[in-house]
C-alpha cells in the first residue's frame, strides 16, 4: 500500500466532503466526469460512476439543486433534506476515491470521513440559512445561495487540484468550528444560581441542580 497516495486521496475526499456539505452533487458530478475521462480513479465497485448515465444524472441534480435552493421557503426544505442526503453523498463519494486500501476499510473510512464532514459542514451552513431567514424574512437566503455557490464550486476545484492543501485547511476549520459548536452547547446547559434576593451569585451545570 502507496502511504502517501492513500494520504492525498483521504485529504481529497475531506476536500470535497466539506463541498458537498454545501452542494450535495456538485463534488459527485466532477469526480463523475473526470472519472470518465480517466484523469481519475476510483475505487473498484464505483465503475458505474463513470458512466454517461451518471454524469449526466449528477449534471441535472446539481442544476436542480442550485435552483431550487435560490427559492425562499423551498432552501429550507433543502437543508431539511441535506442532513441526510448530504453526509449520503459525502460517503459515496469518499468511498469512490480512496484507493490501494483493503476495500472494506476504504468503504468504511468514506462513510466516516464523508457523514462526518459533510454533516458538520451542512449544520453551519443550516444554522447560519436560519439566521438570515429570521432577520431577512428570506429574502436574504437568494444571496448567501450564490455565496455557498462559488465556495462549493472553489472548493470542489481546489480539492481536486491541491488535495493535500485544501484537505489540511479543511480539517483545521472542521476543528476551530467544532470547538466553537462545544462552547455554545456548554453554555447551553448552565445555570445561573440565584440567591433568595433576587441577585445572580455565580453559575453552575444544569444537571447538578436536577
Amino acid at each position: 500500500m502507496d502511504f502517501a497516495h492513500v494520504l492525498v486521496m483521504i485529504l481529497m475526499a475531506v476536500s470535497l466532503s466539506a463541498a458537498a456539505g454545501l452542494r450535495a452533487f456538485l463534488p459527485l458530478f466532477a469526480i463523475s466526469l473526470l472519472s470518465s475521462t480517466g484523469y481519475i480513479t476510483l475505487a473498484s465497485g464505483f465503475s458505474w460512476l463513470t458512466s454517461t448515465e451518471a454524469v449526466v444524472v449528477f449534471g441535472l441534480a446539481v442544476v436542480l439543486e442550485v435552483a431550487a435552493d435560490k427559492i425562499p421557503g423551498l432552501d429550507n426544505a433543502l437543508d431539511a433534506t441535506g442532513l441526510v442526503v448530504k453526509p449520503l453523498a459525502a460517503a459515496l463519494l469518499s468511498s469512490s476515491l480512496i484507493t490501494g486500501m483493503d476495500p472494506l476499510l476504504a468503504m468504511v473510512l468514506g462513510l466516516i470521513i464523508g457523514g462526518t464532514v459533510a454533516g458538520t459542514v451542512h449544520f453551519g451552513k443550516a444554522q447560519l440559512r436560519a439566521g438570515s431567514t429570521v432577520l431577512t424574512a428570506g429574502f436574504g437566503n437568494p444571496v448567501i445561495s450564490v455565496v455557498e455557490d462559488g465556495i462549493s464550486v472553489l472548493g470542489t476545484t481546489l480539492g481536486i487540484l491541491l488535495p493535500a492543501l485544501v484537505g489540511v485547511l479543511v480539517i483545521g476549520g472542521l476543528f476551530l468550528l467544532g470547538r466553537r459548536i462545544m462552547r455554545r452547547s456548554r453554555k447551553g446547559i448552565t445555570a445561573e444560581v440565584i440567591s433568595a434576593d433576587g441577585e445572580v451569585v455565580g453559575e453552575t451545570d444544569a444537571h447538578s441542580l436536577s
